[in-house]
C-alpha cells in the first residue's frame, strides 16, 4: 500500500516536533509516515532538535538529539525551538540566548552555533526537513522532491521566505506554504462539512507558536476569514515557567553549572505527566532533592501564558466581526490543534470563554499529526517532479477532477509603503483574499535628489510601528517640483502569501522590479546551492538509529503629503557615522555623484585610514554592511581580506562604478565580513 501513496508529501515543520504525511488515494485519506528506523515505537513525530556529537563529530537529528538533552551530562550544544527565530535579527536577548555576543551584533541576522559553524535558522530547519524527506523516501521508496510545508498563520513575509529557503536547502520544492490552522481544519474534515455554513475557531497551540484562525465552510469550500497569533507563545513557554519554578525551589541545592536544557527537559516531562495525572515528581539527580508538583500548582504557573492566548482569540473575533460580520455566537465549534492542547486546562478556559458545554471544544483527533495530515491532503493536488534543481520551480497541478475541495486563504498582515511624515500607506489590507494584486500611484517630494520605495508589513499608522520587508531603489530620477514624477506601485501576493512588487515610473514607462534581498535570507541561487551542498555533506554524517557511535565519521565543516490626491514618497534624513537615523518611510536614492562624495582611503593594512569614512556617502542598501565592516576594523584588528574588501568597495563608491560592479564588490565585502566572524 505504501508504494501507492502520493509522492508529494505534507510536512509540519514544527517548533518542537515535526511530522510528515502522504495521501493514500485508495483510502481517500492521508497517512502519517512513522520513522522506519524507530520501528516498534509509537513515534509518529520527530523532535525538531539537532546537535553535533562531540565524540564523533557526527550530526544528530531528532529523537537521539533530544534524548541527549536529558542524559546524565546534558547536551548544552543542542539547538531547540529554532523555528521561533526564522527571519529574525539579533536583539540583545537573542545574542545572550545563543551566546553570540562578540561574534555578531544587534540587528545582524540570527545565527546559532552548530559545531564549529554559525548557521541561519533556515539552515538548521533544513536539517530537520532532510530528516522528514528521508523518512518519506525510506517509507515510499525512491526520491522525494516535493512537499507542502506548513507555517504558522501569523508568520510574516520574511519568516515565510526563510521557510521556503529551508525547504529548498533540504532538496524539496515547497509546492505551497499553507497556514497550520488551515491544514488542521482540512484534516478535521471540515472541508467535507454539511451543506449548511459552519464556522470554526481553530485554536492551534504548539510547542513554540500560537495561532487562532476563524474558518468558514460550506459543502466542499473552506475559507479563512480571520487570523491572529503570537509567534512566541507555546508549550516551550510552559516548560520555561516550570523550569523557573524548579530553579527557584531548589535554590542553593541546585548544582552550579546545571545545564539549562536539562532543567527544561525535566520541566517538559513534568508538564506531560500532569496532563494525565494530578501530581508528579521532578528529580534532577546530582544530590538535589526531588520536588513534588501538582496539577493545580502547574496551572497557576501557566495561567498568565494562557491569558495571552485568549487575548489573541479576542483579536481574531474582533477582526472577524468588523471585517466579515461574524459574531462570537456564530462559532459552531472550537477545534484543538497542537500537542499543548492536551493540557486539560486549555479546554476548560475555552469552554469558560465561550460559556459552552463540553462538546463545543473538539479534541477528538491526534493534535500532533493533524497539521501534517492536512498538508498531505493539500499536497495531493500537485504532480510530483522527477528531479530537483534549485534553478527551476515546478507548478504542475493535478486535474480538477482529483481535487474535491477548494481553500481560500487571506493575508494575515497589511502591506504598504512608506510615505512622507513616516506614515504607512496601505496597498493590501489585512484579511484580503490571496492570490491578490493591488496598484496605487505615488508622487515625488519637492526636488528630491534620491528616491526609494520602502515596503512595510504591519498594522501601525507609522512605518516605525511596522516591519520593513525591503526597498526598491529608483535611480536616474531628475529632481523636480513636488508631484512632477508619478510612480505606479503594484503589489502581488502569490498563493503562499509571498510578496512581489513592481514600480513603474509613469513619466517614462520605466519599470523597477523588486528583488527583496533581505538580510535574513540567503537569496541568490548560487549561494543557496553552495549552502545546500554544505548541508548535504553535513547530513551525510548522520548515522542510522541504533548504529554504534564508533562507525561515524567526523563531520566536515560546511563551506562557507499628497499632491493631486496621491501621497508622496519621502526622502530620509542623512545617516551620520555615530547616530543611526530613526526608521523612516523613506524612498532613498542611489549614491551621490562621485564629485560630491569625499574620497575614502585605499585598501588599508590598519584601521587608521578608515577613521574618517562617513557611511552616509554609501548607497542606502549597502550602509548596514559598511557600518558593520567599519566597526570590525576600528580597533585595527580586521583580517587583511576584510580590510582589502572594504577598501575596494569604498573605492568603487568614490569612482562611481556601475551598479553590477558595486553589487559584486558588496558581495565580496559581505563574504569577507562573514569569514572574519567565524
Amino acid at each position: 500500500m505504501e508504494a501507492e501513496l502520493h509522492r508529494v508529501v505534507g510536512i509540519d515543520l514544527g517548533t518542537t516536533y515535526s511530522a510528515v504525511a502522504a495521501y493514500d488515494p485508495d483510502e481517500f485519506a492521508p497517512t502519517i509516515l512513522a520513522d522506519p528506523e524507530l520501528e516498534g515505537t509509537a513515534a509518529v513525530a520527530t523532535p525538531s532538535v539537532v546537535r553535533i556529537d562531540p565524540a564523533t563529530g557526527a550530526l544528530v537529528v531528532g529523537h537521539e538529539a533530544k534524548n541527549a538533552i536529558s542524559g546524565a551530562a546534558g547536551a548544552g550544544d543542542a539547538l531547540v525551538e529554532i523555528k521561533r527565530e526564522m527571519g529574525a535579527v539579533f536583539t540583545p536577548e537573542l545574542l545572550q540566548h545563543f551566546g553570540a555576543g562578540g561574534v555578531y551584533a544587534v540587528d545582524d541576522p540570527v545565527r546559532a552555533r552548530l559545531g564549529d559553524e554559525w548557521l541561519r535558522p533556515q539552515e538548521i530547519s533544513a536539517l530537520v526537513l532532510m530528516r522528514m524527506k528521508r523518512i518519506a523516501e525510506q517509507t515510499l521508496g525512491g526520491d522525494i522532491h516535493d512537499a507542502v510545508v506548513t507555517v504558522p498563520a501569523y508568520f510574516m513575509e520574511r519568516q515565510k521566505k526563510a521557510t521556503e529557503e529551508a525547504a529548498l536547502l533540504a532538496g524539496l520544492y515547497p509546492r505551497q506554504l499553507i497556514p497550520e490552522p488551515t491544514a488542521a481544519a482540512i484534516a478535521y474534515g471540515v472541508d467535507r462539512a454539511e451543506s449548511e455554513k459552519q464556522v470554526y475557531l481553530v485554536f492551534d497551540l504548539g510547542g513554540g507558536t500560537f495561532d487562532v484562525s476563524i474558518i468558514e465552510t460550506r459543502d466542499t469550500e473552506i475559507e479563512v476569514i480571520a487570523t491572529a497569533g503570537d509567534q512566541r507563545l507555546g508549550g516551550g513557554d510552559f516548560d520555561d515557567a516550570v523550569a523557573a519554578w524548579i530553579v527557584e525551589q531548589l535554590g542553593e541545592a541546585l548544582a552550579k553549572g546545571t545545564d539549562r536544557l536539562r532543567i527544561k527537559a525535566a520541566a517538559e516531562a513534568a508538564k506531560r505527566e500532569l496532563s494525565l495525572r494530578s501530581t508528579t515528581t521532578i528529580d534532577l539527580g546530582g544530590g538535589a532533592p526531588a520536588l513534588e508538583l501538582d496539577r493545580d500548582g502547574f496551572e497557576r504557573l501557566i495561567q498568565p501564558i494562557l491569558d495571552r492566548s485568549l487575548h489573541q482569540v479576542d483579536e481574531a473575533l474582533k477582526f472577524a466581526r468588523t471585517a466579515k460580520g461574524v459574531q462570537r455566537e456564530d462559532i459552531n465549534a472550537v477545534l484543538l490543534v497542537g500537542g499543548s492542547t492536551r493540557i486539560p486546562r486549555v479546554k476548560q478556559i475555552l469552554l469558560d470563554y465561550f460559556d459552552q458545554d463540553e462538546g463545543f471544544v473538539r479534541g477528538d483527533a491526534n493534535p500532533d499529526t493533524l497539521v501534517a495530515r492536512g498538508a498531505a491532503i493539500v499536497a495531493n493536488r500537485f504532480e510530483p517532479t522527477e528531479a530537483f534543481d534549485l534553478a527551476s520551480r515546478p507548478n504542475a497541478e493535478r486535474s480538477a477532477d482529483e481535487q474535491d475541495y477548494t481553500v481560500t486563504l487571506i493575508t494575515e498582515h497589511t502591506l504598504g509603503v512608506g510615505v512622507q511624515q513616516a506614515r504607512f500607506s496601505t496597498l493590501i489590507p489585512r484579511g484580503t483574499k490571496i492570490p491578490a494584486r493591488q496598484t496605487k500611484t505615488y508622487v515625488n517630494p519637492e526636488q528630491a535628489p534620491r528616491i526609494e520605495a520602502a515596503i512595510y508589513q504591519g498594522e501601525g499608522e507609522y512605518v516605525y510601528d511596522n516591519t520593513l520587508i525591503g526597498t526598491i531603489h529608483l535611480d536616474d530620477i531628475e529632481p523636480r517640483p513636488e508631484g512632477y514624477h508619478q510612480f505606479e506601485v503594484e503589489f502581488s501576493l502569490d498563493v503562499n502569501g509571498l510578496l512581489g512588487v513592481q514600480v513603474t515610473h509613469t513619466n517614462t514607462g520605466r519599470e523597477y522590479q523588486a528583488t527583496f534581498d533581505q538580510s535574513t535570507t540567503i537569496g541568490k541561487v548560487d549561494e543557496l546551492a553552495e549552502r545546500r551542498a554544505a548541508l548535504v555533506k553535513l547530513y551525510a554524517t548522520v548515522r542510522p538509529a541504533g548504529a554504534p557511535a564508533s562507525g561515524a565519521t567526523a563531520a566536515p565543516t560546511p563551506a562557507a503629503a499628497p499632491v493631486g490626491g496621491m501621497p508622496e514618497f519621502s526622502v530620509p534624513p542623512p545617516v551620520t557615522a555615530t547616530v543611526p537615523p530613526p526608521v523612516t518611510a523613506a524612498i532613498p536614492s542611489p549614491a551621490p555623484a562621485p564629485e560630491a562624495a569625499p574620497a575614502p582611503a585605499p585598501a588599508p593594512t590598519s584601521a587608521a585610514p578608515f577613521a574618517g569614512v562617513d557611511p552616509s556617502v554609501v548607497p542606502t542598501e549597502y550602509r548596514r554592511m559598511v557600518k558593520k565592516a567599519l566597526r570590525a576594523a576600528q580597533d585595527g584588528a580586521a583580517p587583511a581580506p576584510l580590510a582589502s574588501a572594504l577598501g575596494a568597495f569604498l573605492d568603487g563608491v568614490r569612482d562611481g562604478v556601475d551598479e553590477d560592479t558595486l553589487d559584486d564588490l558588496a558581495d565580496r565585502l559581505e563574504d569577507a565580513y562573514d569569514d572574519s566572524r567565524r
